[in-house]
């Protein structure tokens, strides 16, 4: 696999910048470009190193077993560290990915910046970060957020540009009262990752590359954890905080932030929070509307107000179109429990039964239940799942043709990629 130079052009109020990538063999579903854009006012914010490429794109090469050469600049720091990275990826997922070398044109470090981000989603773990390093919070000013990233085709896929730029413009007004300054960013790395490796497990390269990317106005870039110390025996992830600081580099220091709080903790520590009462969205449905911020019925809409139901403080919260009125709606759970998601189960029961032990004699059958259904539909011959795919069941958004990615911008990448490979012909026709 090829890594080339990095390359940057302006279009229409935005800037891209984008890298060729070439694999050995024709690959399927991987994209010929890797890009980010962001406004044009950020442009001269972005590195030009290879940094912000090479990391999601590991991911492929380990999952092709293609050794990598890298024709821009890389830093020295993110060089020394991805010999351990990629143990640490085989470690998680030996027959997936597989340990590549790494060739290196120049190894050169870059300036480092005074900004400290985050990425932002609008979820529990987001806000929790957010919150976290406030200054009310976080007294050291090092480490106070300035800046949080909206990443347009990481939960929000590209057909939803409508609802991306709506929850952009309600979230930058949150951020505007708080003191700090939201940028969106677009891009298409989760191609590197779908539809050939399951993505809640390999998403950390992704979320580090876009803090890359801008390291030309941050120093520092926290990534929200999503899985707890106590859930990393049971499967973790590539975003952990064993190996999202492999990928720091000279003049950006990734730190991965929250792992030692359960997620019902942190919904606890936020559930009295005005900004979070009036603007958490956890959904993972993806066909809401524009204007929608959660469905209410899917199984992280359910695992989230489940908690604040518990807590007596499920009417704060405005976001929730059906919020949970009774212990009776808790059985709502059953029909989208998801046992592969079962590492947030131990985390609840314990926490219901300290805070209103009358729940759990519904929701113990509300698992159980969907613990069977979920096994039932396991079951079904794959024969059966096809036929219904016309009806629309047991089909994949976020595996669908340009989910995450946009046309337009390929369209305008591979314009220019060609126009500047017949420049360097004619400049340098050959012999």
């Amino acid at each position: 696999m090829i890594i080339h130079q990095p390359e940057i052009f302006t279009r229409d109020g935005h800037t891209v910048i984008w890298s060729r990538i070439e694999c050995s063999l024709q690959r399927p579903n991987f994209p010929n470009y890797i890009w980010y854009r962001v406004p044009e006012e950020y442009s001269s914010c972005l590195s030009t190193q290879s940094d912000a490429f090479l990391a999601p794109a590991l991911i492929a090469g380990m999952n092709f077993e293609e050794d990598i050469d890298v024709r821009g600049i890389v830093s020295p720091r993110l060089a020394y560290s991805l010999e351990e990275y990629q143990f640490f990826l085989h470690l998680l997922s030996p027959q997936d990915l597989h340990r590549v070398k790494i060739r290196y044109d120049q190894i050169q470090g870059g300036t480092q910046s005074k900004g400290v981000a985050a990425t932002f989603s609008g979820g529990v773990d987001s806000f929790f970060t957010l919150r976290s390093h406030l200054p009310e919070s976080q007294l050291n000013p090092d480490y106070q957020i300035t800046h949080a990233l909206f990443i347009q085709n990481f939960d929000i896929l590209n057909q939803s540009h409508d609802r991306y730029q709506t929850l952009f413009l309600r979230y930058r007004k949150v951020m505007q009262e708080l003191g700090i300054e939201l940028m969106p960013l677009e891009t298409n790395l989760v191609n590197t990752i779908v539809p050939r490796l399951e993505y809640r497990y390999f998403y950390g390269p992704v979320l580090a590359g876009c803090g890359m990317i801008l390291d030309g106005l941050f120093k520092r870039f926290y990534i929200s954890s999503s899985r707890d110390y106590y859930q990393m025996d049971i499967r973790t992830s590539s975003s952990n905080p064993l190996s999202d600081r492999l990928l720091s580099t000279d003049s950006l220091d990734i730190v991965h932030f929250g792992a030692n709080v359960r997620r019902v903790e942190k919904i606890e520590a936020l559930a009295d929070w005005k900004p979070v009462q009036e603007n958490l969205r956890v959904c993972g449905n993806t066909e809401l509307g524009e204007h929608d911020m959660n469905c209410s019925r899917c199984e992280k809409c359910i695992r989230t107000m489940i908690p604040l139901y518990a807590l007596g403080k499920m009417n704060q919260f405005k976001t929730f179109s059906k919020p949970l009125g009774s212990n009776w709606d808790t059985l709502w759970w059953a029909r989208k429990f998801d046992p592969s998601r079962d590492q947030y189960t131990p985390e609840t029961f314990p926490f219901v039964k300290k805070h209103k032990p009358d729940l759990l004699f519904w929701i113990y059958p509300a698992a159980f239940a969907g613990y069977i259904r979920y096994w039932l539909l396991k079951l079904l011959p794959g024969s059966i799942k096809k036929w219904l795919r016309q009806f629309g069941f047991f089909l994949d958004k976020l595996k669908q043709e340009n989910a995450f990615d946009n046309p337009v911008i390929i369209d305008l990448i591979q314009s220019h990629d060609q126009s500047q490979r017949k420049q360097t012909i004619n400049d340098h026709p050959p012999a």
